[in-house]
């Protein structure tokens, strides 16, 4: 019994340490739309979520160009990266600021990925955090094995049009000190026409 605690210790040691340095090469806006463009996750359960990521009689599996949203803010996270779980209110705080944004919540949606996390560990940090966006699992490690050069939390800024991510806007690892400024910033930086719904 104390054996198989103390292995446990040292796996979460090494994911500790995993998710606090780069996962791997330099960043590369270019290998990582590649990336993002070629990855298939897990659609959410729940039914609200399906809904606001426009997700319609959704198959087991989509690709993020399959989100109905002009501007995507993807925060690349984990359950085990301490981080994280300092920056989760903050993330929290930067989707309602989205989400009281009435001439932008049909225009620019948020989701997480938990890199490397299960459906279960993803569970766990969306019910200890109450955190209201949509949290995709990494249950395959594919999201592990195709994002190089990054620290977690990491956020990405895409542009979408006709079912596929046609730019990375931003990418930047690291928590933002202000919500309702980051969302401004993105709001900039995509260049996203302001007013009305879409």
């Amino acid at each position: 019994m104390r054996r198989t605690f103390t292995a446990g210790l040292g796996m979460l040691s090494l994911l500790l340490v995993l998710f606090a340095a780069p996962l791997g090469a330099q960043d590369s806006r270019e290998e990582h739309l590649r990336a993002l463009n070629s990855l298939s996750l897990y659609t959410p359960e729940g039914a609200g979520e399906r809904h606001y990521l426009g997700l319609k009689n959704a198959p087991e599996k989509i690709t993020l160009g399959q989100i109905d949203a002009e501007v995507l803010i993807v925060e690349i996270f984990s359950m085990y990266c301490p981080h994280c779980q300092r920056h989760a209110p903050d993330a929290e705080k930067l989707y309602r600021a989205l989400d009281s944004r009435e001439e932008f919540r049909n225009k620019i949606k948020m989701i997480g990925i938990g890199i490397g996390n299960s459906p279960y560990e993803v569970g766990l940090f969306r019910e200890k955090y109450a955190l209201s966006f949509p949290l995709f699992d990494d249950r395959s490690s594919t999201v592990v094995g195709s994002l190089s050069g990054i620290y977690t939390p990491h956020y990405f800024g895409l542009k979408m049009k006709d079912g596929s991510i046609r730019e990375i806007f931003y990418s930047k690892s690291g928590a933002f000190p202000d919500a309702e400024a980051f969302l401004e910033m993105i709001v900039e930086e995509s260049g996203i026409q302001r007013g009305g719904n879409s």
